[in-house]
């Protein structure tokens, strides 16, 4: 199964200009997207070297322009379920702090709580010693406070992919029966509402992978009924088909070779397989240069 915050990280960056419109509706009229968005990761891996990587969150930092001509730069933070934090609002701080201090742009947060434990949804770091105070506040989104017809009727790309998380929320979705009806109910609405073919594949790709069937059958069925609601003879799937597959036999891979000649087998499976480059590298947990460098020196062994 993918993680579910590689998924996060793949959606956000996918629907970068509709996660905007969705958390920043009211200063939506500054921003200039026809500069595009440049995403930072690698910069935010410099600036929290430390960070586990193990724990099932993801960051993402992105910047963009203003229309006056100034950048912006947007810090934004998933926090997944499972994983309790009681220093979560101090590592949110630190995030800050450090990218205020290496950039010096203004910085604005958003964390989105896809859990339901509630005495773990900071939205604040505070402290207070001798006269001196410090609070550093951030928005924060708690899916489980928001319904899912709610989230379907802003209309907003990122507000489908949180529908489906938090479809993911109810008890009834770990049933195949409810949870085939509602993926489908998903697929027809988006289908429904005019969005581009890209869009509707990569929300097609994060609904069907966030909440998985315990029934293979169910599985294909599900597949089955899209194609015949698309009318598409080939599955809209298939890049979950090829991450599932070269995650399997990267654990096979990484028993025996260890993680760097794992990581370098699974960047060249996957390009074979002409998955985008930066696909790749949320699957390796490897930056896009290193991916970038992996796959020209395949390239190089191949003309040799």
């Amino acid at each position: 199964m993918i993680r579910r915050d590689i998924l996060w990280k793949g959606i956000i960056e996918d629907l970068a200009e509709d996660f905007l419109h969705f958390f920043f509706s009211k200063y939506i009229d500054r921003i200039d997207f026809s500069k595009g968005l440049e995403f930072l990761d690698k910069d935010l891996e410099r600036i929290m070297p430390e960070a586990d990587t193990k724990r099932r969150h993801a960051d993402k930092l992105f910047k963009a322009w203003l229309k006056d001509g100034q950048e912006q730069w947007f810090l934004v933070h998933v926090e997944v379920q499972g994983y309790p934090d009681d220093q979560f609002g101090y590592r949110m701080f630190q995030y800050y702090y450090r990218i205020l201090d290496r950039y010096n742009k203004p910085v604005t947060a958003v964390v989105i709580y896809t859990d339901t434990n509630r005495a773990y949804h900071a939205t604040a770091y505070r402290t207070n010693f001798l006269g001196t105070e410090q609070i550093y506040r951030f928005q924060s989104f708690i899916l489980i406070d928001h319904t899912a017809e709610e989230l379907r009727a802003s209309g907003n790309p990122f507000g489908f992919a949180l529908e489906a998380a938090r479809n993911a929320l109810d008890p009834g979705s770990k049933d195949d029966q409810q949870l085939l009806v509602s993926k489908l109910d998903m697929m027809r609405h988006l289908l429904s509402c005019g969005l581009s073919k890209a869009k509707i594949r990569r929300l097609y790709n994060f609904i069907n992978t966030y909440v998985s069937f315990q029934n293979l059958e169910n599985k294909l069925k599900f597949e089955e009924e899209v194609r015949k609601i698309t009318k598409s003879r080939e599955p809209m799937g298939i890049e979950e088909a090829i991450l599932k597959e070269v995650r399997e036999q990267s654990l096979e891979q990484g028993i025996e070779q260890g993680i760097d000649q794992n990581q370098r087998t699974v960047t060249i499976r996957s390009y074979k397989k002409g998955m985008p480059v930066t696909d790749i590298a949320d699957i390796t947990e490897l930056t896009i240069e290193e991916v970038e460098q992996i796959i020209a020196a395949y390239k190089a062994e191949q003309q040799a």
